[in-house]
């Protein structure tokens, strides 16, 4: 039996019992011996199963040489992950999109608020303007009255 990982702890070293059991030698699990325990993800499964019920991995010879006999020659996990690309690529292009249209809201208020300071500072600038301009025009007419009473 190839080296394959005890499905309960993940230690190395699985044991064939003489009774037909495989037991883990770290661990003490067995595992009834019509089980095939799957070589990637180390899920038990029947053993009448030709691929791993959790990953989909082909568990026997036969089973890999039908899987990969497809005119591929890529591993079966590496079909698997690359058929899911597509789906991985959408979705992140959505949340890709939703980040964006978050970004755009946060710099609408951000130019709205620019805006409003923009307006208030003109706001202010107009009223010390009119406050100069109503200021000196006294102050001129004080000091040429002035120069009038002094003469």
């Amino acid at each position: 039996m190839p080296d394959t990982r005890c499905p309960a702890c993940t230690a190395p070293g699985l044991e064939v019992s003489p009774d037909g059991t495989i037991t883990c030698s770290y661990c003490g699990t067995t595992t009834p011996s019509e089980s095939i325990v799957c070589q990637v993800c180390g899920h038990v499964n029947a053993h009448d199963e030709e691929t791993c019920m959790s990953c989909g991995e082909p568990l026997s010879l036969l089973a890999q040489v039908i899987i990969r006999h497809d005119g591929s020659d890529q591993p079966y996990k590496l079909q698997q992950v690359r058929s899911q690309a597509p789906a991985l690529k959408e979705r992140e292009a959505r949340e890709s999109e939703k980040r964006m249209e978050v970004l755009q809201a946060i710099d609408q208020r951000r130019q709205a608020a620019e805006a409003e300071a923009k307006e208030a500072q003109e706001a202010y600038q107009r009223k010390v303007s009119r406050i100069v301009f109503l200021v000196i025009p006294i102050f001129i007419v004080f000091i040429i009255l002035f120069m009038v009473l002094i003469r």
